[in-house]
């Protein structure tokens, strides 16, 4: 029986898509199953994923563009291992990811999802003096640092579990009916989170980077900042809902990035 099913669903990801299926290929566990679904690429992607020839690869496609969410829950579906990895396809996996997050959900039987932390990079090639400048920036060793345990209460803050270092215990999701909400298409992540934490499970985040991010200026977060607002005020408001939060505040986003982003060279002086 394949232990973990890595999902990887993408659009028109020419650019990506090989080194972050490179990635789940050099894994140091073995017993996966690499399911990719093509949403509908109008690039050349679909020829890129054609050259592998990995008996554990699985290749699907969308007659059209679904959309994330959709797409996701399409991928749950197919999914045969006890456990889902969930791997946008412009991030990559480091080695052993796979290895510690399966180690983590075999020893806690109790948590429903681990995450972990992930390095910001951008190694694309960037045209002009300002996008050259944050890609310096975004390459100085950013680590994104998740807290270990993860409340509702945190989670009312902000994303508490970065998508692309999720692995999922498949069961607890189809016995709660917990699915991706195409009412949240560019916060389908984080509505995910409000499910499960409101369903009662239990979500954690090993303390060590375990992807890595590509920030550019393609990231839908950067180009749909208005709907992504409009999406995430909907999940915090169903969160002080259930929460029964009467006078509600916003916390700043320039406190959420001050508690969570710091350089590599300085983890080792910051207490946890």
């Amino acid at each position: 029986m394949v232990k973990i099913s890595v999902l990887v669903p993408f659009y028109n990801s020419a650019l990506f898509i090989k080194p972050c299926i490179d990635s789940v290929l050099k894994q140091t566990f073995k017993n996966f199953e690499l399911i990719l679904l093509n949403d509908g690429s109008t690039d050349n992607s679909e020829e890129i994923v054609m050259q592998y020839h990995d008996k554990r690869i699985k290749y699907y496609k969308n007659e059209k563009n679904m959309g994330i969410p959709i797409s996701h829950n399409i991928l749950l579906d197919y999914a045969e291992g006890e456990y889902a990895a969930v791997l946008d396809s412009d991030n990559i996996c480091l080695p052993e990811r796979l290895q510690k997050q399966a180690e983590f959900l075999d020893n806690h039987p109790d948590v429903t999802v681990v995450g972990s932390w992930g390095e910001l990079f951008n190694d694309l090639k960037e045209e002009g003096i300002w996008l050259k400048i944050k890609k310096m920036i975004v390459n100085m060793g950013w680590i994104w640092r998740q807290p270990y345990e993860v409340s509702l209460q945190e989670t009312l803050r902000g994303n508490t579990c970065m998508h692309s270092s999720m692995m999922i215990r498949l069961a607890d999701f189809k016995n709660k009916n917990i699915r991706y909400n195409p009412d949240f298409a560019v916060a389908e992540d984080y509505d995910l989170l409000r499910q499960i934490l409101t369903n009662g499970l239990k979500i954690r985040n090993i303390q060590e980077v375990l992807f890595k991010y590509r920030l550019f200026g393609a990231n839908i977060s950067i180009t749909k900042k208005k709907l992504m607002r409009e999406c995430d005020a909907k999940v915090k408001a169903d969160i002080v809902k259930f929460l029964n939060i009467r006078n509600y505040h916003r916390y700043p986003y320039f406190l959420i990035i001050a508690r969570k982003l710091r350089l590599k060279w300085l983890l080792k002086w910051i207490k946890l």
